[in-house]
């Protein structure tokens, strides 16, 4: 049986302070036509990774797809997700396999996860400071500027 591997970098809006994160989708080439009949490797095209995030209508050919070539071990799709700790992203995706005569299949069982994802960043500095020195009836104050 044949594995192929999908590394998906799901990438943070600020990549200078956020750390990668990969989620891995694998899954086994079909050994046979729905029919029943012997299906060798070399007859495979590609595969076509379709994926949504957030979806609320079931995966589609109409669905963001990426494809993979048969004969490649892995293949990234990078998702720019922004870190939103008070709400999940959901993630879903589902694969079809496309032969030499550019036939489709039907698109494969639909596989979902959901996950938080925080910022781990440094926060950002105060900006605006602005302070006030006070003293009592026996001075003055005399404000200086400093370049």
């Amino acid at each position: 049986m044949r594995y192929l591997f999908l590394l998906v970098a799901l990438l943070l809006a600020v990549p200078s302070y956020a750390a990668e994160a990969t989620s891995t989708l694998s899954w086994v080439a079909p050994e046979t036509r729905v029919d029943g009949t012997p299906m060798a490797s070399s007859e495979i095209a590609e595969f076509r990774v379709y994926y949504g995030v957030d979806i609320t209508e079931p995966l589609s050919r109409s669905s963001t797809m990426q494809s993979v070539s048969a004969d490649t071990a892995e293949r990234v799709v990078t998702l720019d997700l922004t870190p939103r700790p008070d709400q999940e992203y959901v993630v879903s995706f589902a694969v079809t396999t496309v032969d030499t005569d550019g036939r489709e299949s039907m698109l494969s069982d639909t596989v979902s996860k959901s996950f938080l994802i925080t910022s781990t960043a440094f926060p950002g500095a105060p900006t605006q400071l602005d302070f006030t020195l006070n003293c009592g009836d026996a001075c003055e104050v005399l404000e200086v500027s400093i370049e």
